[in-house]
């Protein structure tokens, strides 16, 4: 057989499927030196459409280009829609591993690694992937330009550039892209720099001028960034919002048993994984992060992990999440709007346009109404129809006419998809936004991690008026982590501990709840600015035996907040914590029926005021 033959080797051994009868074929991919791999792949894949294999590639590197990919048109929530060229492209198959040893994958172009659809049992172990060149354009501060608001930037992720009718473009291997969403980091750090909102343009409402100076080498001018970037800063651009989330590196759909091992993502044009009503996730040692010796600051342009309406358990041991341009994860149901409602029957709408073409649910599943103000649920009912309409909304038909407990505007979830989340002895770093997201009513434990992103520690939100995540949490641990200065950028008051679901101050009271119960314990929390909770409409909230560290490495950027601010939760226990710092930690807590401060706790004021924090959902 000649070594550049299409039909790669077949390692002549059967083995048993687990937990089944059939032969399970295990098969080697040789690194044979050819160019491109996409159809020997594409040939083994479309010949065991059921799976029950074993895909095993040598030590070396494969190249994949488009031309021999396949494509399919992908609705994927938090990501652009559209047709996708895809490598693997796994669709209701079972018991399928793809098993690398030393081995990395080199993708080129707009191409969508791994589809996972409708499968059973997939194992991803012991693989490692990149791109060519990113879909983020990265370049050093030359030179600044007060007159003209501009800078010099030397062009260092590789990408090629040209200008046209004034303005910048930058590519890859077939593919063309102008700037957009951008931000700058600090080269001494490796993370977004203190403070970087300085240094954001808002490109959607003045596209940059560009003047090529040099084949790597381009002159921006028009800044409406308060700052200018410094020189010797690393400035960074995606592209435009709605077209730089293109690209997704594992994309997994209705999939039950999903596991990824030993595996590491250097580069992503969008998330590195998003998953959507999946049942039971496990990924040990996943990595998303930078390939060393790169000199890249960004891994993945958008989250490295997302879960939309999963069930089951999602869980997280010993990863490595790192200089993503979002999350390390988010983890969280859909609200969908509810444009009209009679009898047994409404009509409803996504409320954010990347989660257009979302599956949200089917007959049998058990739906919530829930006010779209204060979040406090109106009703509860069973699907008898559930149908996606031509113009991208939803049909919901209920098994029993509708009665709801409020007038106000609506919004409808499907709270039977929602997992449980454990994430343990993982390191977050080096990210814009925040380290992780949770929404979910199932058991979360958050224990053993080293969080240190721009924004908050563990955000948990829910809302039905801007991003339409849901998911009130009812019992959330977080204990023996350390947070690291987190909330550096800028642009609002960021806490290590941020609950602060969407409910203006209308929607408001004290006999609900969003939440309900918080453990935030155990914890070590080196911290530069002046707040590190904030808990609003939380039914209970526990904040015990917490070690915090003032770390005077930066100077606050919003000073004079209240450390624990607490604002319309029914009880709160604040015990054997302490705070080593040059100021009182003080507890504001407004609306709250019952705050147990400990009075002996070193650095801690022994009494409550109110003095909230008004910025989060003021109106």
């Amino acid at each position: 057989m000649n070594k550049h033959t299409l039909i790669p080797i077949l390692a002549a051994l059967a083995l048993l499927a687990p937990g089944c009868g059939t032969r399970h074929e295990r098969i080697l991919v040789p690194h044979d030196g050819r160019t491109d791999y996409t159809a020997a792949v594409q040939q083994i894949l479309e010949a065991r459409p059921e799976g029950n294999f074993t895909l095993e590639f040598e030590p070396g590197v494969y190249d994949f280009y488009p031309e021999q990919a396949g494509e399919r048109p992908l609705c994927v929530s938090n990501n652009d829609n559209g047709t996708k060229r895809i490598v693997f492209r796994l669709e209701g198959m079972r018991d399928v591993v793809v098993s690398g040893r030393d081995t990395e994958f080199r993708f080129h172009g707009e191409l969508v690694p791994f589809y996972i659809g409708a499968c059973e049992r997939i194992t991803l172990q012991g693989l490692a992937w990149d791109y060519d060149v990113p879909f983020v354009l990265e370049g050093i501060v030359l030179a600044q330009h007060g007159p003209t608001h501009g800078i010099d930037l030397k062009i260092t992720s590789g990408n090629p550039v040209r200008v046209v009718d004034g303005e910048l473009r930058f590519s890859g291997y077939g593919w063309e892209r102008t700037p957009g969403d951008n931000i700058v980091f600090d080269p001494r750090t490796r993370a977004p720099y203190y403070n970087t909102v300085r240094f954001h343009h808002p490109y959607w409402r003045q596209p940059l001028s560009a003047e090529l100076l040099g084949p790597d080498t381009v002159r921006l001018t028009g800044f409406l960034s308060s700052e200018l970037p410094p020189v010797g800063s690393i400035y960074i651009d995606k592209g435009p919002y709605r077209t730089n989330r293109h690209c997704p590196g594992i994309v997994v759909h209705r999939t039950r048993d999903l596991k990824i091992e030993r595996t590491t993502i250097h580069a992503s044009g969008a998330m590195a994984l998003i998953c959507e009503n999946t049942e039971n996730v496990t990924l040990d040692r996943f990595d998303v992060r930078l390939r060393e010796g790169s000199g890249r600051h960004i891994s993945s342009s958008a989250d490295a992990t997302h879960f939309v309406n999963c069930r089951g358990t999602v869980r997280f041991e010993g990863c490595l999440f790192e200089n993503m341009l979002d999350d390390a994860t988010n983890v969280h149901g859909t609200y969908l709007a509810v444009d009209s409602l009679a009898g047994d029957r409404l009509i409803a709408r996504f409320g954010h346009p990347q989660q257009e073409g979302f599956d949200f649910a089917r007959a049998g599943d058990t739906l919530r109404l829930v006010d779209r103000t204060s979040l406090r649920p109106a009703a509860l009912f069973t699907a008898a129809e559930a149908e996606p309409l031509a113009d991208g909304r939803w049909a919901i038909r209920s098994t029993e006419p509708f009665v709801l407990a409020t007038d106000g505007p609506l919004a409808v979830e499907n709270p039977r998809n929602m997992p449980a989340v454990e994430m343990r002895r993982c390191t977050v770093r080096n990210n814009r936004a925040r380290s992780i997201l949770i929404s979910t009513p199932r058991r979360v434990v958050i224990e053993e991690n080293d969080f240190s992103s721009m924004m908050a520690g563990v955000l948990i939100a829910g809302d039905a008026n801007s991003w339409f995540e849901s998911g009130s949490v009812e019992e959330v641990t977080i204990r023996r982590n350390t947070f690291t200065n987190m909330g550096t950028g800028g642009e609002n008051p960021q806490s290590v501990l941020q609950i602060s679901p969407e409910i203006p101050a209308a929607g408001r009271s004290c006999d609900f709840r969003y939440h309900g119960s918080v453990v935030f314990e155990e914890n070590l929390v080196r911290t530069f600015d002046s707040q590190v909770i904030y808990a609003l409409s939380t039914d209970r909230l526990v904040i015990r035996d917490n070690r915090f560290v003032q770390s005077r490495d930066y100077a606050p950027i919003f000073d004079g907040l209240p450390f624990i601010d607490l604002q319309y939760g029914r009880e709160a226990v604040i015990t054997g914590n302490t705070f080593e710092g040059d100021r009182i930690a003080e507890v504001s807590a407004v609306a709250c029926d019952t705050v147990r401060l400990d009075p002996g706790q070193p650095g801690f004021a022994g009494t409550t005021t109110e003095r909230p924090n008004t910025f989060f959902y003021r109106q």
